[in-house]
């Protein structure tokens, strides 16, 4: 089949997303397709071995608690139809098809047979509601012309289902790479010290939760003799977050900066606890699976997107969010206890062989094939 995926998140730009699209493209090639990414400009173009198409213009912006990107441009609608023309999909797979910009665009003008993929979630319903009221025109027709919806998960189902309740939805979860993010992977770090190596992963947004981590330094200092906090991910709030780290203890946290995928798997493998201090709006956790599959006992915020991914005991320990000491709390129980934690980690690695890319590309490419047979 000769495929497009039309996406507002592609490299360079990072996230969850971005990571989706990637696998996806990846995998369905490998199975015999032609896939082409069609996505916004940019200044340093990543093209990750894929075929893509780049159009329109990003303009950055914050919202839902993140740092995003919405891709415009002059007659990008115009544009969209001229590439099918050129092109002839048999499908077009639009990624978050009632996002403003690009996505939206894509799912009112393009003409093929069209699947998208719903990966939003939202805890507050304020500034969604507002947009869907705005948009209400333009949202139904790609609601509409969309034939197949698919959620990552009940989140993001349930989100959708809000403003289109009758709308058939199925779930087709996030994938992880098993062979990428794996225990055999060299770890970044000397682990023949045996200090706990605390790990997050995740743009400085307000979202994520850093701050949070690091408001609980001083109850880590009380009870912990040894440690340190290991910080992958980059973002311009980071000055911000650094106001959160005591002065007497900013030695025991380091800051990685952007980590390109090829070197992150490395850093799962250095950890002994992943902490994933999210305060909501998050649809999966791409960022537990990574973990899980690392065989890495994790520490996570007990909110709705996590509990989709992980049970409480299992593959790790639920924190409460914003609360620092509950953090505290979590790591210090599996920093002291390498049994529990090794337990965690194997059962992780058995939770997310589940979600591994391969079953996951099998199962949209079956949505594909019900369209065009």
């Amino acid at each position: 089949m000769k495929i497009g995926i039309v996406t507002q998140s592609y490299y360079p730009v990072l996230g969850g997303v971005t990571e989706h699209v990637w696998h996806l493209g990846r995998e369905l090639g490998q199975r015999g397709h032609d896939v082409t990414i069609i996505t916004g400009g940019a200044t340093t173009p990543d093209d990750r071995g894929l075929r893509v198409l780049r159009h329109g213009f990003q303009v950055p912006l914050s919202g839902n608690g993140a740092n995003v990107h919405i891709t415009l441009g002059w007659k990008l609608g115009r544009m969209l139809q001229r590439i099918e023309e050129e092109e002839r999909f048999d499908i077009v797979h639009v990624q978050c098809p009632i996002d403003l910009g690009l996505p939206l665009i894509a799912s009112t003008t393009m003409r093929s047979p069209m699947v998208g993929t719903h990966h939003s979630f939202r805890d507050s319903y304020t500034f969604a509601d507002a947009v869907f009221k705005l948009l209400h025109g333009p949202i139904d027709r790609a609601v509409t012309r969309v034939k197949r919806h698919i959620a990552v998960s009940e989140s993001a189902r349930a989100f959708c289902w809000r403003y289109y309740p009758h709308a058939p939805v199925d779930i087709i979860p996030n994938g992880i790479d098993m062979e990428r993010f794996s225990p055999s992977v060299s770890s970044w770090l000397n682990k023949d010290d045996r200090i706990p190596t605390i790990l997050f992963v995740g743009r400085m947004d307000p979202r994520k939760g850093a701050k949070y981590l690091f408001a609980a330094l001083p109850f880590l200092e009380e009870r912990l003799a040894n440690y340190r906090i290991m910080v992958v991910g980059a973002g311009w709030m980071k000055k911000y977050y650094n106001a959160y780290i005591p002065l007497n203890l900013r030695r025991r946290v380091s800051f990685a900066g952007y980590v390109s995928p090829e070197d992150l798997p490395r850093y799962y493998a250095s950890a002994d606890v992943y902490c994933s201090p999210a305060t909501g709006s998050e649809s999966f956790g791409i960022v537990l699976l990574e973990a899980m599959a690392s065989g890495v006992a994790i520490v996570a915020s007990n909110i709705e997107g996590y509990r989709n991914v992980m049970t409480d005991g299992k593959e790790g320990l639920f924190c409460r969010p914003r609360d620092p000491k509950s953090i505290a709390d979590a790591i210090i129980e599996l920093a002291n206890n390498p049994d529990r934690r090794g337990a965690m980690g194997k059962q992780g690695r058995a939770t997310a062989a589940r979600y591994d890319w391969k079953t996951v590309a099998i199962q949209i490419e079956q949505v594909y094939r019900e369209l065009v047979p």
